[in-house]
């Protein structure tokens, strides 16, 4: 099931098709989609790389050190900038990525 799920995300974001909401970032949308696919097996193909890149080149700094928290609260505004995607998916990703420094 969850090979289906990633065949269905991944081929989604590579020809797409998906319906954005009027006020929807695509970056956001598409960020959120690609880690999805990957988090559920899939690979990130397509345009999944400059999405990925927009994602993880959020980075936030606290006394000249990687602060964790900032990180993943600034990927986290980043994210639900993308409304068509469920909170699930969004908290998912976060949980998985926000408080990486580079990506996978």
């Amino acid at each position: 099931m969850k090979r289906l799920i990633a065949i269905l995300i991944c081929g989604a974001v590579a020809t797409q098709t998906v319906a954005l909401a009027d006020d929807d970032n695509p970056s956001a949308c598409g960020a959120v989609l690609c880690l999805a696919g990957l988090i559920a097996g899939g690979s990130a193909g397509g345009d999944c790389k400059s999405y990925m890149t927009g994602y993880f080149s959020i980075v936030k700094f606290h006394h000249g050190h990687f602060d964790e928290t900032g990180t993943s609260n600034a990927r986290s505004d980043f994210t639900n900038q993308c409304q068509s995607v469920g909170p699930d998916t969004k908290k998912g990703v976060n949980d998985r990525y926000g408080n990486v420094q580079s990506g996978p």
